[in-house]
């Protein structure tokens, strides 16, 4: 009887001339479905990554997220000694994904430590006990570390940041200051491992760094205009002025000119901490196949030699690598945030928009399911970058002869290759996001970058209270 009266409802609903058309259209959506998923990353033979047993791995920033979740607990999966940093590390609700985290990969070596990247002067404090080696109980010495990740921020980290009232101020400092102030002040410790051990640090660039391109200013430049309109409270009512106004206060633009902002900052790490790799006093025995000797020039060489310039960019080289990774738009991040970003005041109006913009997204959920990754699919991104093997130097130095002998520094890289340092991956393939012009045309200005978020990050600690110290070369 229940057979009867399903076979007559489909009949009813669905009348048999159009099965082939809706299955057809099935076919079509799983097909969509696939496609948005992205690239199988994680589906080579297990020789092409890194293994995890005994490696540890920091990870720095929305740790507890639903993205966070899913990748600690793949890396947990895969041996890996996982600290999560949190504003509180005793709250209900991280010790619960702790323990659930352990429970499911089996594995006690998940912890949570104190540092809350809203507050600098907790970063200092936090930097300043890890590089005393943990404190007394551990004894003196540098504590490994072979894996930073900086995931996406949540909503609460947002909210929780220190000494700012707007939320354009809140993303600049949580985004690109903290994250800088914390990798700038472990370097004294990082750079003390041996040369042999391979350190990277991997950050999660949001897919909306594409809408940051013109606002890419707009964040450093919040806090100076604060500073330099002093105490006058008119508004310019321009209309000039309001569109502009309007266009800094667009969420996803925010976020996007962060997340390139970073990405223009982790690239100018990888060539300092480079540079500092070339001139390490420590000895280190060049491996066959692995370390490229300098060639010597012959009678038939040109002084201008392609040889000789892949000698040079070959002998720069550090332990420490890079990585930006774009993992597409993940649902409960990227879209969300989108649709019900974080709100500015507790008004009437702002209240109605956040009741709009919560109805818009549940009729359009059905299309952001297909589309939008979910965190599993989106975490796939992050531990391929953080497990993939980097390119070998041989290969390396087969690469750049390439590139200089047909003049094409733009090759295309497809995701069964090697990772590179300084790159941003999307999908596994190098994407080279746009940047201000001023960075093409003079590599000045990322030097300039990062003397001026330096700066930035000095005056706030000392606003604070706090004292930096950096290592020599930087």
């Amino acid at each position: 009887m229940p057979v009867h009266m399903l076979a007559s409802t489909i009949t009813t609903l669905l009348p048999t001339e159009y099965y082939a058309t809706a299955a057809a259209a099935l076919v079509a959506l799983s097909f969509l479905k696939t496609w948005s998923r992205g690239a199988t990353l994680l589906d080579l033979p297990p020789t092409h990554y890194t293994p995890l047993h005994g490696r540890i791995v920091l990870v720095a920033s929305g740790a507890f997220t639903p993205l966070g979740v899913v990748t600690l607990s793949a890396l947990a999966h895969r041996g890996a000694q996982i600290i999560a940093l949190t504003p509180d590390p005793s709250s209900a609700q991280v010790v619960q994904l702790v323990h659930l985290i352990r429970d499911s990969t089996r594995s006690e070596l998940v912890y949570a430590e104190q540092c809350d990247l809203g507050d600098l002067q907790s970063v200092s404090q936090f930097a300043a006990l890890w590089n005393a080696g943990g404190g007394e109980k551990q004894g003196a010495g540098v504590r490994r570390l072979d894996a930073l990740l900086f995931l996406p921020p949540s909503r609460d980290e947002l909210r929780s940041v220190r000494s700012v009232q707007r939320r354009r101020e809140a993303i600049y400092q949580l985004h690109v200051l903290a994250q800088f102030h914390l990798v700038n002040s472990l370097l004294s410790s990082l750079l003390l491992q041996p040369p042999e051990r391979e350190l990277r640090v991997v950050s999660v660039v949001s897919p909306f760094y594409a809408a940051g391109v013109s606002h890419f200013d707009v964040l450093a430049n919040s806090t100076r205009s604060a500073t330099s309109k002093g105490g006058s409270s008119k508004k310019s009512t321009t209309p000039k002025a309001q569109l502009q106004a309007l266009s800094e206060s667009s969420y996803t633009a925010l976020i996007g000119a962060a997340s390139l902002r970073w990405h223009a900052l982790t690239v100018e790490l990888q060539r300092r901490v480079d540079l500092l790799a070339e001139a390490d006093p420590r000895p280190k025995t060049k491996l066959p196949g692995i370390d490229i000797p300098t060639p010597t020039p012959t009678s038939t060489s040109r002084p201008d030699s392609i040889q000789a310039q892949a000698a040079t960019r070959m002998r720069r080289h550090s332990n420490i690598s890079t990585l930006s990774v774009c993992t597409g738009f993940e649902r409960s991040h990227d879209i969300i945030e989108t649709f019900l970003p974080p709100v500015a005041d507790d008004g009437i109006l702002s209240t109605l928009r956040a009741v709009v913009r919560f109805v818009a997204l549940l009729v359009l959920w059905p299309v952001v399911w297909l589309l939008a990754k979910s965190p599993a699919t989106a975490a796939d991104s992050i531990v391929w970058a953080t497990t993939r093997h980097l390119e070998p130097l041989s290969a390396r130095l087969e690469r750049v002869l390439a590139s200089l002998s047909s003049g094409d520094a733009q090759q295309v890289r497809k995701w069964q290759d090697h990772l590179v340092p300084a790159e941003m991956y999307r999908e596994g393939r190098i994407v080279r996001p746009q940047l201000p012009s001023r960075f093409a045309d003079d590599d000045r200005a990322w030097s300039e970058l990062w003397t001026q978020t330096e700066g930035e990050v000095e005056a706030r600690v000392k606003q604070l209270g706090g004292q930096i110290k950096r290592p020599s070369g930087l």
